[in-house]
């Protein structure tokens, strides 16, 4: 898995920044787009996108900072619903080089590596001529050390009682990509956590498979955590009502985080060092 990630962000990386090959530098008009998957929930917007937009505009005080979002459904929804306009990632592109931004760095705002990461990638291809410089960053969870220093604020803000079996529930993801969830759950057994495990909604493991897990360790409490940027759809309609529901059914007593990921200070942090060692990298 590492060696087949790396080999795709390299590749990316060298694509992106052949805009500046054979070129005398100019003067860089640096701008950061950061780019999520896109929600028409108010409260989730704001507590998990506005609000790490915020703190990247005050940690880079001297860089153009916008947005975009891969989802199109998300988009026409926030337009058609509450008269917010958000540019596809496309259109956020288009606009930058129109505005005379010649230094862009393209912020992933995915958890993993994924469908959205490699429709990312295409279209950093499809754009780098537009710009002197285009960069990207990796999606939050990429390294093993991305895990580690991603999952320790989770577990520290759900907080496991001794009698209690924690749940982090995911998306789930297409193909090969869906095994960074069992890398997550790995990592957190190897690490001394044998009472917190790593379930997808659509993918592996999946509900009926920590309903395995969960058998054979005896406990009869349960801590579902959402691993989503943003709690909101799938973590309404999946997490606390879907899953919540099966398992009190199998007699579980069911203890939620109503939290996405993106709402963490330490999370909002991580993304903020990605950037600050993407721009640094020539």
């Amino acid at each position: 898995m590492k060696q087949r990630l790396l080999a795709v962000f390299w590749a990316a990386l060298v694509v992106c920044t052949a805009g500046a090959a054979g070129q005398d530098v100019p003067e860089l008009r640096k701008a950061i787009l950061m780019v999520y998957y896109g929600t028409s929930n108010d409260s989730a917007r704001a507590s998990g996108i506005d609000a790490m937009t915020a703190r990247v505009r005050e940690a880079f005080p001297g860089i153009e900072v916008r947005e975009a979002y891969t989802s199109r459904a998300a988009v026409n929804a926030l337009k058609r619903h509450k008269g917010i306009r958000r540019p596809l990632l496309r259109d956020a592109l288009t606009q930058l080089s129109t505005d005379g931004y010649n230094s862009v760095l393209v912020v992933d705002g995915d958890i993993i590596e994924g469908k959205s990461s490699r429709n990312m990638q295409q279209l950093s291809r499809d754009y780098y001529q537009h710009f002197f410089e285009l960069k990207a960053t990796t999606p939050l969870l990429y390294t093993p050390d991305d895990f580690r220093n991603a999952l320790t604020p989770l577990l520290a803000l759900a907080d496991p009682q001794p009698d209690e079996e924690l749940v982090f529930v995911g998306h789930g993801r297409d193909g090969a990509y869906n095994d960074a969830y069992c890398l997550a759950d790995y990592i957190l057994q190897h690490e001394g956590h044998p009472n917190c495990h790593v379930g997808t909604i659509s993918g592996y493991p999946s509900l009926d498979n920590i309903k395995q897990i969960l058998a054979r360790t005896g406990r009869r409490k349960v801590v579902l955590v959402p691993l989503m940027m943003i709690a909101a759809g799938h973590a309404t309609r999946d997490i606390y009502t879907t899953w919540r529901e099966a398992l009190q059914r199998e007699g579980y007593t069911v203890r939620l985080v109503r939290r996405g990921m993106r709402e963490y200070p330490e999370i909002q942090q991580l993304i903020i060092d990605k950037i600050r060692t993407a721009l640094q990298q020539p």
